[in-house]
């Protein structure tokens, strides 16, 4: 079986792009015996490498898809016709997009999965989008993708419900395949390695570090974080130094580092709140194995990879009772609800002052981590498509 696959996400630094390269790279080396088309613009082509055993087609276009998809631009409709072309060319038996992100119209009858990684645009408009233009065009690219979609995937049963609601589609149809981790997350004993990183990125080696990894995106749910830092060091003298890890100069969402370096400074946490930008993966397995919490603090999630790499390096999490992170974490980590600042507080000094719940809730995590894994994913997905082929040809 020929699967045509959109690589465009792979450029992408946050979720969309880890999820594509890594369930991509996961396809081509567990289902060999079909033959795999990567269908990627010619920017992206040019800066990053694929798995070998995979053709890619490269497309002309004049931007990078995942630039021009960001909230504050829209991609150019001659740019989306060359990619629609392009997978006309290629005659696959089935296409795939692992992300609605970078969609374009499939032509003729080609059968076509889509993932919806959430519906969180859908739920909380204004914090992921700048203006009503951008939400316009949102809606539009996901209203045609699911109305093209033979199949719908997405990352978690909460994301499923969610989707679901906000589509006003049966959860019957869509298809729930689970994020994974990748090996390289793992424990580290190498403590010069975990210093170099460190030094790196400008962090202090003394203090606690609660590290947070994700967007620096007002959904992200930073600023709640920042007040319940501010209750902490004004109610306890424990140590402690926030490590927020996530692009912000070259991100294509709706940001708020701004907003939210101010804020620090309104609280006078600006000497305990540093941020990295983006961080490679050697470097962020370092800061995970560096940290003492792990924090996400977010208004929603459909999954929160980054709450399952941080288990993996045995790390214990603090996270918002919102959105999948109860159903993806479940007994490994504490939570707390997002907008009671108290209640984060109270979470986080018990986990900076307790060392016996954070070793059970590292051992927790460790076991909870290993039920995620991008080979089953691969191979959940290919077995869709599998399918999706033979129901075309009755």
């Amino acid at each position: 079986m020929k699967i045509g696959i959109d690589a465009c996400c792979w450029a992408n630094r946050r979720g969309f792009g880890r999820y594509t390269r890594e369930l991509v790279t996961n396809m081509v080396m567990e289902s060999q015996n079909h033959e795999f088309v990567l269908v990627v613009d010619r920017i992206t082509a040019s800066d990053y490498s694929f798995p070998d055993g995979a053709t890619v087609e490269v497309v002309d276009t004049k931007e990078q898809p995942t630039r021009s998809a960001s909230a504050t631009s829209s991609r150019s409709p001659m740019d989306m016709l060359r990619m629609s072309r392009a997978v006309s060319r290629i005659k696959p038996d089935v296409f795939f997009f692992p992300a609605v992100y970078s969609y374009y119209p499939v032509f003729g009858r080609i059968p076509t999965a889509v993932t919806f990684h959430d519906a969180i645009a859908e739920s909380h408009p204004g914090l992921i989008f700048p203006s009503l233009k951008s939400r316009f065009l949102w809606s539009v690219k996901t209203r045609l993708a699911l109305s093209r979609a033979d199949a719908i995937l997405t990352v978690s049963n909460t994301a499923r419900h969610q989707i679901a609601s906000a589509f006003n589609i049966a959860e019957s149809k869509i298809h729930v395949a689970l994020e994974g981790v990748a090996p390289s997350f793992r424990q580290i004993n190498d403590k010069s390695s975990i210093l170099d990183s460190l030094r790196r990125y400008g962090i202090p080696e003394k203090d606690p570090i609660i590290l947070y990894v994700g967007g620096i995106s007002p959904h992200k749910n930073l600023d709640g974080l920042l007040k319940a830092l501010a209750i902490l060091q004004k109610t306890s003298s424990i140590p402690w130094r926030l490590v927020l890890a996530g692009d912000y100069l070259d991100d294509g969402f709706y940001g708020c580092h701004k907003e939210i370096l101010s804020l620090s400074r309104t609280l006078h946490l600006e000497e305990r709140v540093l941020f990295t930008g983006f961080v490679h993966n050697d470097d962020l397995t370092a800061l995970y194995n560096a940290a003492t919490i792990f924090v996400t603090p977010s208004l929603d999630e459909g999954f929160c990879l980054p709450a399952v790499e941080a288990m993996a390096c045995g790390i214990p999490v603090a996270a918002s009772s919102r959105g999948a992170l109860p159903e993806v974490i479940q007994s490994a980590g504490l939570f707390f609800e997002p907008t009671d600042h108290d209640e984060m507080a109270s979470v986080l000094l018990s986990l900076l002052s307790d060392p016996s719940l954070r070793a059970k809730l590292s051992s927790g995590g460790l076991q909870q981590a290993k039920l995620y894994s991008w080979k089953e994913t691969a191979r959940r997905v290919v077995g869709l498509l599998e399918d999706m082929k033979r129901d075309a040809a009755r």
